[in-house]
């Protein structure tokens, strides 16, 4: 009997751990062609299957997430070569709004094309969320160099109305918005606690800061992306 409960504690990590590349049924799918292939191999042999197999499906996430910040910031700072700095004239002509607002904006839209990079990586581009996250990136790129203008604050302000209405016309889109949107919290906080660290003397990350977000920001952000969308998909009713 203790054996029988070992072995399905094994299989049911072993699902757990797969679930985080692919989906329940493949999960189990995987785990269950294992334990039928090898009934009687030890824990080692069976747990070397499994990281194979663990690291097979995860090429395409570890891909994403080491090509999502550098493409991605490529991307956004590629659209600046529209940008003409000048005060807006609805700040008051303010450059230390003009600051500061762009700074925000940029650093959104910088991780609005990391989401969309990663999520073309790791989902392609038939993905909703893929599309989502693009159609995000390129406004927000857009507004970040053209904000400056009453006439173009109107054009933008409609443009983000229609993109919205678009998103939670569909249950697909809006559960697509929703797990864009967490990755893109997730990404900003993460690296909002880094900034709020840097002044701190006994910081663990000190004068490394600027290279823990360069990782750590990526990663944090694809990891929710994974993370809301597989909740989105075990949430949705199966016969649909």
């Amino acid at each position: 009997m203790s054996k029988k409960k070992d072995k399905m504690d094994k299989a049911d990590f072993a699902e757990w751990l797969l679930h985080r590349v692919v989906d329940p049924d493949r999960a189990s799918e995987l785990v269950g062609d294992q334990l039928e292939a090898h009934p009687n191999a030890g824990q080692f042999r069976f747990w070397m299957s499994i990281t194979q197999l663990f690291l097979i499906f995860s090429r395409r996430t570890i891909l994403g997430i080491v090509v999502s910040p550098i493409a991605g910031s490529l991307v956004a700072v590629a659209f600046l070569i529209w940008d003409t700095p000048q005060a807006p004239k609805w700040l008051g002509g303010s450059l230390t709004s003009l600051v500061h607002l762009w700074l925000c904006m940029f650093a959104v839209s910088i991780l609005l094309w990391l989401a969309t990079v990663f999520s073309l990586v790791r989902f392609g581009w038939r993905s909703t969320r893929t599309g989502i996250a693009l159609m995000a990136a390129v406004l927000a790129s857009t507004s970040t160099n053209f904000f400056r203008g009453e006439i173009s604050v109107v054009i933008l302000t409609m443009l983000w109305a229609g993109f919205l209405v678009f998103c939670i016309s569909s249950k697909t889109r809006r559960r697509a918005l929703g797990s864009v949107s967490g990755a893109i919290l997730a990404g900003w906080l993460t690296g909002f606690a880094l900034a709020v660290s840097s002044h701190d003397p006994n910081s663990v990350f000190g004068k490394w800061q600027g290279l823990s977000a360069l990782f750590l920001i990526p990663l944090v952000e694809c990891g929710a992306m994974l993370s809301l969308g597989r909740k989105s998909e075990s949430a949705s009713p199966v016969s649909s």
